[in-house]
């Protein structure tokens, strides 16, 4: 078995890769295509340790002084999958 790391939008699974990094960069870039690295900070929350991950975001500068981060739409799961055919 090896684990596949499923790029989520919502419940609806998006991407795929071997690599928890590339699932993430994949997140992130989506995200940004509309909501602009300029304007937001970002950073991952490990939602279930080793299972799931949440990007977060938050307004940059005075508008985001003071508050917390929120949840977008993206995260990225880790799911066992086996790999090759049946015998």
């Amino acid at each position: 078995m090896i684990t596949a790391f499923v790029v989520m939008s919502g419940d609806t699974p998006i991407a795929v890769a071997t690599d928890r990094d590339t699932a993430q960069d994949n997140a992130l870039t989506r995200q940004t295509a509309w909501a602009s690295a300029s304007e937001y900070d970002y950073r991952w929350d490990e939602y279930d340790p080793g299972k799931v991950w949440r990007l977060m975001q938050r307004r940059k500068g005075e508008a985001g002084k003071g508050r917390r981060y929120s949840w977008t739409t993206f995260a990225v799961h880790a799911v066992e999958s086996f790999v090759g055919g049946a015998r």
